[in-house]
């Protein structure tokens, strides 16, 4: 059988449920012993037991004068429940027994001029005379006695000489009068000696050390607090807060409910006081305070969790009415929405400013019409916020960054819909990039991997042409197919060399060396290289150049590389007998070369489709030329930091190259 894990919080939880209360009753036993002390009676630090303190001696008094009073005449406190006729003072009396009014102090008053008695004791066979009734109240441990002038008591605050001057002794002094009174061994009733008794019994033990055990006390309880609260909702591998069904109870249904069960509690506890027997007493006092208690634990659990698991509010009757108003506002489009917001805001407004014109207290008034107005001033900059930033998202997707910082959740409404749904373009977008570059990157390492490839047998192959070519052929048209041979041969060679050329230039693998170099100087230099070529097609070359030298930083093999590609597709695309124009414009900060010439074929494609791979100015693409030349050239010229462009007016072809310049 799998053994269950222990939870460490929620044993300590449950143990510090059982402290609290015992904490509590500690504390607040300490608190009243100390006030009441200092405040009432300070004998009672003196005392040996509650019968030595200065407050019995008081109540006791007290006691003896009212049941006095009660059989002199002078008040009355009760019907009598039995009477019985007997010898009192050598001549017949009656005894009167008022068992009405129950409680632990006992008395027998005897008025020996006029033969009466009164006594609360009960009337029994062995109460039914005067000496029956004095043995039974001197029976108990503690009493106090009064006859022929003198005091028989073991109460040492109730001798003689410590009451003979208080006004009840002296009312009872030099009467005709006999006073046996006493209390009930164990105090077996409810009543103000036996509560004083319990009291003094705590204050006596908790006054000396109550600043150290309250202190103690309000540490442990603070930790027990803490424990409970970190303990509530905590299970056992589970990183949740576990709620219960109760939980999920609507909070005011729970709340009712223990405020019902509280005032139960309170009940119990009112009713029980008033039980006079002291074990019936205590049952109630107990039942109370254990409903009241287990009332607090829940209320308590069931709080704890959902704001631990933020359910709080969401269990509400409240919530649960503005939600549902909320859904049917917002299931309306956006204008009923306007309309509801500020038909709200305008009855408000026309309330607010009626009654501020109407009554004296227009201040007040005036303050809640610009509240409203703050508030809506408030709700409109939020909302305008909210836009900001999906416009600001937008403008980012625009430029072509879909990394956007855009969250659903601090948006609401129609806007948070909205910015779910760029979200999921940009999202959209970001794929497609990310696909296009991956398939850019696959076809260049594809082209990379077969041009290297292609290369090795045709070394082969151009190295036995060359062979073959020393050798004597059997006939001309051996010599003619070896002539076809190296020439397309040496085109392979030269497509391959483009191919791997065009690869490292997209996609950055090439090591520039960046270095001062004169424009004027390269451009003429390319230029004498194509005058031949030029010439044989019978193309002018018209150039406006700077008598100054022009300085960029570039790197110089790269840019003659260019160059020479421009010239080559002028070579091989320009129409024959027109002329080509080359220019090097020198402005403040940058430099710029031009070159222009009229098509021979009709341009039939864009600019851009023009500088993409393997594309040709001309469409039955029956010349030698690979169709990476633009492209090659465009994508060095951007790595050197420059900036490639292709204009096409219909006929007319040019090509602008600009570079800042070097001051």
């Amino acid at each position: 059988m799998k053994q269950k894990s222990i939870c460490i919080p929620k044993i300590l939880k449950n143990i510090s449920y059982i402290l609290v209360p015992i904490l509590i009753t500690i504390i607040v036993a300490s608190i009243i012993s100390v006030i009441f002390v200092e405040k009432n009676d300070r004998s009672i630090i003196y005392a040996n037991s509650y019968y030595e303190t200065l407050s019995f001696k008081e109540d006791y008094l007290k006691s003896i004068q009212r049941k006095f009073n009660f059989v002199a005449g002078k008040e009355f406190e009760g019907g009598f429940t039995d009477t019985q006729e007997t010898n009192i003072n050598g001549k017949n009396g009656t005894i009167y027994y008022n068992t009405s009014v129950e409680g632990n102090f006992v008395y027998l008053i005897i008025n020996k001029k006029e033969g009466i008695a009164t006594t609360n004791l009960e009337h029994t066979m062995q109460t039914d005379n005067i000496s029956e009734l004095i043995q039974s109240i001197n029976e108990n441990s503690n009493h106090w006695n009064y006859a022929n002038g003198e005091v028989d008591t073991n109460f040492t605050n109730l001798k003689m000489n410590n009451i003979k001057y208080d006004s009840t002794f002296n009312a009872i002094t030099g009467t005709d009068f006999e006073v046996y009174t006493a209390l009930l061994n164990n105090l077996p009733y409810n009543d103000d000696y036996s509560t004083n008794e319990i009291l003094y019994n705590l204050m006596i033990k908790t006054y000396k050390m109550a600043p150290v055990i309250i202190t103690v006390s309000l540490i442990a309880l603070a930790i027990c607090l803490a424990l409970i609260l970190k303990g509530i909702g905590i299970s056992k591998n589970e990183t949740e807060i576990s709620l219960n069904w109760f939980d999920r109870w609507k909070l005011e249904i729970v709340l009712l409910i223990g405020i019902i069960s509280i005032c139960i509690g309170t009940f119990i506890f009112a009713m029980a006081v008033q039980i006079p027997i002291r074990t019936i007493l205590a049952l109630g006092v107990a039942v109370a305070i254990f409903v009241i208690y287990v009332t607090l634990i829940i209320m308590l659990e069931t709080i704890v969790k959902r704001l631990k698991s933020h359910t709080l509010l969401k269990t509400t009757i409240i919530y649960s009415i503005f939600k549902g108003a909320k859904s049917i506002i917002d299931n309306r489009n956006i204008t009923i929405k306007l309309i509801l917001f500020y038909g709200l805001f305008c009855i408000l407004g026309f309330f607010f400013t009626a009654r501020m014109l109407q009554t004296r207290h227009a201040f007040i008034y005036a303050i809640f019409l610009l509240s409203l107005g703050f508030l809506s001033f408030w709700y409109l900059f939020c909302k305008l916020r909210e836009f900001e930033k999906i416009r600001e998202a937008l403008k980012s997707i625009y430029e072509g960054n879909t990394n956007i910082s855009l969250n659903p959740n601090e948006q609401k409404g129609v806007l948070k819909e909205l910015s779910i749904y760029i979200q999921d373009i940009a999202g959209g977008l970001s794929n497609a990039v990310n696909q296009s570059l991956k398939s850019e990157r696959l076809k260049t390492e594809l082209i990379t991997n077969v041009s290297h490839d292609i290369k090795t047998p045709l070394t082969s192959i151009i190295n036995y042409v060359d062979l073959l070519k020393k050798e004597k052929m059997p006939n001309e048209k051996c010599t003619e197919y070896l002539m076809i041979l190296d020439n397309k041969s040496q085109r392979l060679k030269r497509l391959t060399e483009d191919l791997v050329e065009a690869s490292k230039a997209s996609s950055g693998n090439i090591k520039l060396k960046m270095e001062q170099i004169d424009v004027v100087e390269l451009v003429k230099q390319v230029s004498g290289e194509f005058e031949d070529k030029f010439k044989e097609r019978k193309l002018e070359e018209i150039m406006t150049l700077p008598e100054t030298p022009i300085i960029i930083t570039a790197d110089g093999r790269y840019l003659y590389r260019v160059l020479e590609n421009i010239y080559s597709n002028v070579a091989k695309y320009a129409m024959e007998n027109t002329r080509v124009y080359l220019d090097v414009i020198s402005q403040k900060k940058s430099v710029v070369i031009q070159m222009k010439n009229i098509s021979q074929e009709k341009l039939n494609i864009s600019a851009d489709e023009l500088m993409q791979r393997f594309v040709r100015g001309e469409a039955s693409r029956n010349t030698e030329g690979s169709g990476l030349g633009l492209s090659i050239a465009s994508s060095l010229t951007e790595l050197q930091g420059g900036k490639f462009h292709i204009y096409l007016d219909g006929d007319l072809f040019k090509v602008t190259i600009g570079f800042e310049r070097k001051l």
